[in-house]
């Protein structure tokens, strides 16, 4: 080799080493960063070194626990030895402050002080060239200090060396809670339990909350707790205890209000509801019920905090509290149950804590609670301010928590981008408000979201907790060296939040399940429609994620990229999988074309279309099956088969498009008409834009007048149509029959069917459904309709279009809509006077995304 290419060599080792430097000093590789740092021109080798580590304080579980899984790490990511008995020349020095007089004289060697502003949970953190000193004002802080420790040396694995530093660090918030919901889909395994509390307890949680509805199992109660997915009392108990090791206090709760089908489904308490989602406040027996549960749950957790929920009360006043609801208000009401739930929880020397939705609603009611009464006030959405979540809180004497989280319900994947956004304003918020807590939510009703595919939100709601300033900048970063001791920094992070760019597009508005079972298939004689929108954008997020993954080396906690590449493989398998269909249909299109003039090419024709519809049921089998395999990873067997089932019907259904078009590969083999393309299910096109499939409904009215578009109102109990702006499980009366407002999904892409929908068959009658549509600005948009019935469109409570039908054509009618800036209500009249009852509506020329029946305009990318 010659000098000068020599020289240049050398230069590019240089400048790679000075780059590497300067990168590892911009930040520390740490979940939660440290609220204080500086770096020094020291390192800590840590490649196949042998460590003594010197104990200063009493060696408590809690100690044991935290030095136990030091010594594991770097023996697992360096190569080295931890020992308390060897003579190495690199120590460890943990103790607390005043223990010993040579651990005082080490501090002052460093000029340490006893910090009395880090708190008890707080610890300062010294690197030098072959001591390292962890100083806390107690075990906890010791704990935390080797949690960072245990982090640094995980990214030394990369490095060889710990960087020389000064960490100085404490929590903002006294409580870093997190909470999982096991009662509306997945219930994870008493080890799954153990293994997030482990996980959790890195990132300096300290505080776990399960909510819980149905699923504990009592010895008073046990006939409504599934067997397949509950808790004993006596395995609460395990997980409390088990937490503790980590420093971690599990919160005992239980739903006491509203929330309660799954136990009132349970024949032996159906006598304890209203309405059927809420417990009754005016039978004695529902409070006994409840004291009975909570004599049970109670002693079985370390807490002095209890949970009682008792949010979104919707049926409150519906049935048999409505007398006394019409007596002393709704609010009142809500106020007497709170009481005797607190005066049952003060028996046992506890306190509660309580949402504060229906609060935030009666915020009088805030002067007359217990001052005790802990208060966690939640949202999940972004908001340039959060002053109506926290504000009646704020100087009402009550200890405050903000409840911000990851809403994975009924989702594929969660939307980082939204609840990142949510959990770094609202708990900035809180911490300027004084809140003592953050209470960071996993909701996954349905049962397609995994805990797996949370970590990532976790990780960040742990980061906010405990520093509520941390770097947004370098938490991909952080995560990915300390955590997962990954060499290439944040590649697994940029698949996820490539992955989370779906949430742009029509076709997976959302990243809701909706797009993992809606019908692609029409039935026997019927068409259907299916949107290919935003397709190929789609397909190509998901290989530049695939791309980002496949190059990310994790190296802890692997299986989160297991759960990710799933994902990541249902999708592209539910987008390839609508070219097939359609290339299937075309196929067999052509071959009733071609039947009479070339039976060969036809012949050939369907042959093509068995294959593409048994490609189709093989990759859903393949889904299925993993699916189950990382459900069961985590979770009990109860509510996995809430997917499993639609998995199977839709292979069913694909199934039987196979065996009718073997049926018609035999006619035509035996030289009889094939069947036609509708006959065969494939009478399938392309969707030509996003249609409004979510509305709130009604259960059809009779059609007084017998009309072919009624002019009655209907709505008058309710201010009239001009004024209809309903609530899920709002009701109202016409001719002394009650209607309640119901959330409807349709299962079909484009039509709304309404004699599929309604529960009630009517010859003739009125429907009104009910949508959102907010706009940023004022707009002028054009609507189209299709219907089979009489419709009456009002916009804003002004009719805006009317007119008569026989058949529905989707799209048949165009007329304009003049939006406003913000919100509008959209209403529509449906009258049935035929067979066919049905309609479909969309907006041509914009973008619309969808949350339930609320819907909005929006611009691409700028979600």
């Amino acid at each position: 080799m010659t000098n000068q290419k020599k020289i240049i060599l050398l230069f590019i080792v240089l400048h790679f080493s000075i780059t590497l430097i300067s990168a590892q000093s911009s930040y520390l590789p740490i979940i939660p960063e440290p609220q204080k740092y500086e770096f020094n021109e020291e390192k800590f080798y840590t490649n196949n070194e042998v460590i003594k580590y010197e104990l200063y304080c009493a060696e408590d579980g809690l100690i044991k626990t935290a030095i136990n899984d030091l010594i594991i790490t770097a023996e697992k990511y360096c190569k080295t030895t931890i020992t308390n008995e060897s003579n190495a020349k690199k120590i460890i020095h943990i103790g607390t402050t005043n223990t010993s007089d040579v651990f005082n004289s080490l501090l002052s060697k460093y000029k340490l002080k006893p910090y009395g502003n880090i708190g008890s949970e707080g610890y300062v953190l010294l690197v030098n060239g072959n001591e390292i000193v962890v100083l806390a004002n107690s075990n906890v802080g010791i704990f935390y200090g080797i949690q960072s420790l245990k982090q640094l040396f995980r990214a030394s694995s990369i490095t060889k060396e710990i960087p020389g530093v000064l960490i100085t660090d404490w929590p903002s918030f006294k409580y870093r809670a997190v909470s999982d919901d096991i009662s509306r889909g997945p219930i994870p395994t008493l080890d799954y339990m153990k293994y997030q509390l482990r996980r959790l307890s890195e990132m300096k949680v300290n505080t776990f909350i399960h909510y819980v509805e149905h699923v504990v199992k009592t010895k008073n109660y046990p006939e409504f707790a599934p067997d397949d997915g509950s808790l004993t009392i006596d395995e609460w108990k395990e997980i409390a205890d088990y937490a503790l090791k980590y420093n971690i206090t599990v919160i005992g709760g239980f739903q006491s209000f509203g929330h309660f089908q799954k136990i009132l489904e349970t024949p032996e308490y159906a006598h304890l509801g209203e309405s059927g989602t809420l417990i009754s406040p005016v039978k004695p027996e529902s409070y006994e019920f409840l004291e009975n549960i909570y004599d049970e749950m109670i002693p079985a957790f370390h807490s002095d905090i209890f949970n009682i929920n008792c949010d979104e009360t919707f049926d409150l006043g519906k049935e048999d509290s409505k007398k006394l609801v019409d007596s002393i208000g709704y609010a009142e009401v809500y106020y007497q149950h709170i009481m005797k739930l607190y005066n049952i929880v003060k028996k046992h020397n506890k306190r509660i804590i309580m949402w504060g939705d229906i609060l935030i609603q009666y915020p009088y009611l805030i002067d007359k609670l217990p001052k005790d009464i802990l208060i966690g006030t939640w949202d999940y959405d972004y908001h340039a301010s959060f002053d109506h979540f926290i504000d009646p809180f704020k100087d009402s004497g009550n200890e405050l928590w903000v409840v911000p989280g990851v809403l994975n319900s009924r989702r594929i994947y969660p939307d980082f981008n939204k609840a990142f956004k949510n959990i770094n304003q609202f708990t900035k918020e809180g911490y300027e408000a004084g809140a003592t807590g953050v209470l960071n939510c996993f909701w996954d009703d349905g049962g397609t979201g995994l805990f797996s595919n949370d970590w990532y939100g976790a990780a960040y709601g742990a980061d906010k907790s405990w520093n509520v300033d941390s770097d947004n900048n370098s938490f991909d970063k952080r995560y990915s060296r300390g955590i997962f001791a990954s060499k290439n920094a944040d590649l697994f992070m940029s698949a996820i939040r490539k992955l989370n760019e779906l949430r742009f597009y029509e076709l997976t508005d959302g990243m809701t399940d909706k797009f993992m079972f809606v019908d692609l298939l029409p039935k026997v004689g019927k068409e259907n429609k299916v949107s290919l929108a935003d397709l190929k954008k789609g397909l190509k997020v998901l290989d530049e994620a695939s791309e980002y993954l496949n190059k990310a080396e994790l190296n802890n906690y692997e299986d989160d990229a297991e759960y990710l590449q799933y994902i990541i493989a249902l999708y592209k398998t539910l987008m390839l999988e609508r070219f097939d269909l359609l290339e299937a249909a075309e196929d067999y299109s052509q071959a009733e074309l071609q039947i009479d003039t070339n039976p060969s090419i036809s012949r050939t024709k369907i042959i093509n279309s068995i294959n593409l519809i048994t490609k189709i049921i093989t990759n859903q089998k393949k889904l299925k099956n993993e699916f189950e395999y990382l459900w069961l990873k985590e979770n009990h067997t109860y509510a996995l088969n809430w997917v499993t089932d639609k998995f199977d019907n839709k292979i069913k259904e694909f199934e039987d498009v196979k065996n009718l078009l073997f049926e018609s590969l035999k006619r035509l083999d035996s030289s009889k008409p094939i069947l036609s393309q509708k006959n065969v299910r494939l009478a399938i096109s392309e969707l030509p834009g996003k249609y409004f499939t979510e509305w709130m409904m009604i259960n059809p009215l009779p059609n007084k007048d017998n009309a072919t578009t009624s002019n009655i109102d209907y709505l008058s109990d309710m201010g009239g149509e001009a004024s209809a702006n309903p609530k899920v499980t709002q009701e109202f009366y016409f001719d002394n029959e009650k209607y309640r407002w119901r959330r409807v999904v349709s299962n079909k892409q484009d039509i709304v069917n309404l004699n599929e929908i309604s529960d009630q068959n009517v010859n003739k009658g009125v429907m009104y459904t009910f949508a959102n549509i907010s706009s940023e600005d004022d707009k002028n948009v054009t609507a189209s309709v299709g219907f089979s019935t009489g419709l009456e469109v009002f916009l804003n409570g002004e009719s805006i279009y009317s007119g008569s039908e026989k058949e529905l054509l989707p799209d048949e009618h165009k007329f304009e809509m003049q939006l406003k800036k913000g919100k509008n209500n959209l209403l529509l009249k449906i009258t049935k006077t035929s067979d066919d009852w049905g309609y479909s509506f969309r907006l041509l020329d914009v973008d619309v995304r969808n949350s339930k029946n609320r819907y909005r305009i929006i611009k691409m990318g700028t979600e």
